[in-house]
């Protein structure tokens, strides 16, 4: 396996424990704080260099099962992070998740979770 896949794996689960650490508690509890903001922040950051290095390295188009559904879950969890920010700046304190955003939470983080063994998969089945 090239090094730069590596340092993309290991980042990528990286990802997955932040936004593990912030969603769950999300969900659990219906309520966004900055903690789990900073924790889903850092996720995404840590996703975006995971992504950046899986694509260098990679010899396999955006256009697989796999890519498309990372890149839906690299979009979701943009507009998740955004929204968390959003609403906690301009409430200016813990926001209560209603219904309909508490299931696209919940939504966003299972659609992730699945890129993430789907990228797993393949990538097992490389090696």
């Amino acid at each position: 396996m090239k090094p730069i896949i590596m340092v993309g794996t290991a980042t990528i689960t990286l990802s997955l424990v932040l936004y593990s650490m912030g969603m769950i508690p999300a969900l659990k509890n219906r309520l966004i704080t900055k903690k789990i903001t900073w924790f889903l922040t850092i996720g995404l950051v840590s996703e975006l260099i995971a992504v950046s290095c899986m694509a260098i390295g990679s010899t396999q188009p955006i256009t697989t099962p796999h890519g498309l559904i990372g890149l839906a879950g690299i979009i979701i969890m943009i507009s998740i992070v955004l929204f968390s920010w959003k609403s906690i700046l301009s409430n200016k304190h813990d926001y209560l998740l209603d219904e309909k955003a508490h299931i696209y939470y919940k939504s966003a983080y299972i659609i992730w979770v699945i890129a993430y063994f789907t990228g797993a998969f393949v990538g097992m089945s490389q090696i």
